[in-house]
This record gives structure tokens, sequence and C-alpha cells, in this order.
């Protein structure tokens, strides 16, 4: 998932712009299964006290609620990477991703702003940091069987968060950078803050 990096026709101060790439996207598809399976295990382990038992019925209403749930929980997962960002200093928008009209995700962003990267590798993890053990803590309720399957979902999701941590990870010491709706932009610490709203050339674009 590394990608090759060209550097041709990059605005001043900008050291390179990543999103993912078909590959990427492929790829976490796959790896959520086994995280899914991961958090299921922990989730209803946790709600049914260890007792697992050896069959299930689910009815339609139990999936109704169950995707909302999710849905919910995505609300929220974007709401404490906007709460961390405006914690930051910047001025977080919220918005939905479609692809062919249809609901394909939620998304946080902060145009312009540029972050430490310290600042955004805490941006990236916040979600996973709160949510993670809080389900935990909400599968010790009553109604706890129910929340499994969503925060086991939502455990997968992190996987993005995690890929663009790598990301920030990888960049030189004292980058700073930019959060784009479906992608980073990285750059020079002493880049000029105008150049924020550059627009690299595509050859420049590091798709991983």
């Amino acid at each position: 998932m590394t990608g090759q990096l060209q550097t041709p026709a990059l605005p001043d101060g900008m050291l390179s712009e990543w999103r993912p790439s078909g590959v990427t996207c492929l790829a976490w598809a796959i790896l959520s299964i086994p995280i899914v399976a991961i958090g299921l295990t922990v989730y209803v382990g946790v709600a049914l006290r260890g007792e697992f038992p050896r069959s299930a019925t689910i009815y339609l209403t139990d999936m109704i609620v169950g995707l909302a749930l999710v849905l919910v929980l995505a609300c929220i997962h974007e709401g404490v990477h906007g709460i961390v960002m405006m914690r930051c200093g910047a001025r977080p928008e919220f918005g939905v991703l479609k692809i062919g009209g249809i609901l394909a995700g939620f998304y946080t962003t902060a145009p312009g702003h540029r972050f430490g990267r310290r600042q955004y590798l805490i941006i990236a993890f916040a979600p996973l940091a709160v949510l993670a053990p809080l389900g935990v803590l909400a599968c010790l309720l009553p109604f706890g069987a129910y929340l499994a399957v969503p925060f086991a979902i939502h455990l997968a999701g992190c996987i993005g968060d995690g890929t663009i941590a790598w990301h920030v990870m990888r960049q030189p010491s004292g980058t700073v950078c930019e959060d784009l709706r479906d992608g980073m932009r990285f750059w020079a610490a002493d880049a000029s803050i105008t150049q924020a709203g550059a627009q690299p050339d595509q050859a420049s674009i590091e798709r991983a």
C-alpha cells in the first residue's frame, strides 16, 4: 500500500499529497473482516459475560437497530475528530461522502488549516481511543448485546484513520499536515499559508 511518490509540479512548500487509491480501499475492505471478527469476540464476550451461545436468531428489527447504531457511531466518530480539531485551533467542517448518489460515509475536515504531526496523530487516533473502550463499558449494560456488532464495525472502520496516521509518521520532522476531504496534504513548516489552497499537478499525488 506504499504506492509511488513523484515530485514534479509541487507548489512551493508542499512536500506531497496523499489520497487512497482503489487498491487501498480494497485492502481496507479485506483487512476489516478479521478486525470485525476480533471486535465481535471482545464485545460479545463482554456483553454475554464470556458465555458464547451456540446459535442465535437475528430478526429484521435487530438488523435495523444495528444499522442505526452504526450510523450513530459514525457521526460520533466524526464529532470526536471535530472536537480535537477545534482544540487545535481549527474550524472543522462536516459532510457526507456519496458514491453514485449512495451514502458511502461521513467526513470531518478543516480546509486550509495546518496541524503539526503530533496534533494530527492525536486527531487521527482520538475516535479509536475514545470509542473502543467506551464500547466495552457499553456492552456491560443490560442491552449490551445490541451494541456489540455496531462497535465491532466501528473498530474496523478506524482502519482508515490508522492508514492516515501511518502516512503522517512517514513524513520528515517538522512537516505540517493539511486535512483534505478525501486525503492529506503535507507541507514544510515554513511554507506560506497562502499556498494551502494550491492544487498540485496530478502527477505529484501519491495514491496508496
